[in-house]
């Protein structure tokens, strides 16, 4: 039996409001304006210290930015990133009791293709997510969600092609207009709308039934292009603005979606998952009402971008059924955020480098389990996580083997919802092709791992997938076609 703290117990809200005419509990002499969570009552000043020291806390604890270092801030315009925005902000200024020492640069990523906006509309909000960045005063980036289906694999040689129309590393804050330029005080700068991009992912996004898969291939896309922006322009950390209550729902979603082999490095602080860029969270430790407060009482703007689930219904998407269950078990026990925030820390989040494969969509690694105890009792698990996918060697009696076989049964032994034989050539030919093998869904679900293995389950055709997707599945097969041939010719390990 596992201990259970105090802590560990979801604490009913009480019926009464009790809070009315409650001292500040940190200073205890001015009369408290909110509760944060069931017995925590601040005043505005205690809790401007309470945010801030929270915040520099889950930064210098870890010791992981240094002193001069380049670090990319993810911003979309909404109160976490926002918040996120302005803490760091306060944080270089002059009056800052202990100033922060790195120096972040401003990236934000245009997903307005997603929900079909037009593209008046979509520079209107760049315009104003751009006067928000560019009073910060720090470097500032815009990218639009279909650039990344110019993306280059990790195996292949970069050009000087591949850079996206932002590219402002030499410190200017970006002015745009549709389809022209504007001439600033520090560079000429101009943001377009690829109409062959954006069509391109439009098509790619019809292609995927579930509003689940297209949820997670516009998060995967997005984390490649703040991965790819940040090995372009020398930063070696990504701060993500995503506070405790969306980790809690990405946690669970994730375990609901077989991706529970990296649910770890979801709720970890430092996200190690790739050699060069580490992505950190220093907002984790903060409820989505915390941050909304926080934006109340500073005036800090936001902006609101509708996305794939606004206004839809609760069982649109898996991730959107979770936010409803957990925001609605959060407003009777405030403690369910920090509870499942704790359970994922419980989860080992080490990384193994030694792995040399990885789910070409994601890109992220699988390793082999750290813990010599689990392998030893509980061999399922261990053999689910020895291979370099997921997907690899998992036996022909595990779960993965049966939901296949499954498919193939209801389906018949011809996928009838593959056309990409069909289309492939035509798109290849027409220069949206990226490799002179049409690829069959077979071929590139053996390179994925089991969660991305589901947004591309019901695609028409996998050959619309990003450029950095393809190229890498077609160099893959490349590789391992050449291998069975000499493999007669190659030493065995001793």
């Amino acid at each position: 039996m596992c201990s259970v703290q105090d802590g560990d117990v979801p604490m009913k809200r009480p019926e009464k409001d009790a809070c009315l005419g409650r001292l500040c509990m940190k200073c205890k002499e001015v009369q408290a304006v909110l509760v944060t969570r069931v017995n925590d009552a601040f005043c505005k000043d205690c809790f401007q210290v309470y945010v801030t020291h929270k915040f520099r806390a889950a930064i210098g604890k870890t010791k992981l930015v240094r002193d001069g270092e380049h670090v990319l801030v993810a911003y979309s315009g909404g109160p976490s990133s926002s918040a996120l925005l302005c803490l760091i902000q306060e944080g270089l200024s002059q009056r800052a009791h202990k100033k922060l020492r790195f120096r972040p640069g401003v990236l934000f990523i245009d997903e307005g293709a997603t929900i079909g906006l037009t593209g008046e509309e979509r520079l209107a909000i760049c315009e104003k997510i751009h006067s928000i960045m560019k009073n910060t005063g720090f470097t500032c980036y815009i990218k639009s969600l279909e650039e990344g289906f110019t993306l280059t694999p990790d195996n292949e040689e970069k050009t000087s092609d591949s850079s996206t129309t932002v590219n402002p590393c030499n410190g200017s804050s970006p002015a745009f207009r549709d389809g022209e330029s504007i001439e600033t005080e520090e560079v000429q700068w101009k943001y377009e709308i690829n109409q062959d991009l954006e069509r391109r992912l439009k098509e790619t996004l019809n292609n995927m039934k579930s509003v689940s898969a297209k949820e997670d291939f516009i998060r995967s896309l997005r984390n490649m292009i703040l991965l790819d922006v940040a090995r372009n322009c020398g930063y070696s950390k990504v701060m993500l603005g995503s506070c405790g209550t969306q980790l809690a729902v990405r946690l669970l979603t994730d375990i609901s979606t077989g991706r529970g082999a990296h649910a770890a490095m979801v709720a970890a602080f430092a996200d190690r998952r790739h050699d060069d860029v580490m992505f950190l969270r220093p907002m984790r430790d903060f409820s989505s009402k915390e941050a909304a407060i926080y934006n109340s009482f500073h005036n800090v703007e936001s902006v609101f971008i509708p996305s794939l689930t606004t206004k839809a219904q609760t069982g649109v998407s898996i991730e959107h059924l979770t936010e409803s269950f957990v925001t609605g078990l959060q407003a009777d026990y405030p403690s369910t955020v920090s509870n499942i925030m704790r359970t994922g820390e419980k989860l080992d989040s080490s990384v193994e480098k030694k792995a040399d494969k990885y789910c070409t969509m994601c890109k992220v690694r699988y390793h082999i389990l750290p813990s010599a105890l689990i392998a030893k009792y509980f061999d399922v698990f261990a053999l689910l996580y020895r291979g370099p996918l997921d997907t690899k060697s998992v036996g022909a009696s595990s779960a993965l083997s049966a939901v296949e076989f499954s498919q193939k049964i209801s389906c018949g032994s011809v996928n009838k919802g593959d056309n990409s034989a069909k289309t492939g050539l035509k798109f290849w030919r027409r220069g949206w092709g990226l490799s002179s093998k049409i690829l069959n869904r077979d071929e590139v679900k053996s390179n994925l791992c089991y969660g991305c293995r589901l947004i591309v389950r019901d695609m028409e055709d996998v050959n619309k997938l990003p450029e950095y997707v393809l190229k890498d599945v077609a160099w893959r097969n490349r590789r391992s076609n050449m291998k069975k041939e000499i493999e007669g010719f190659l030493l065995e390990d001793v």
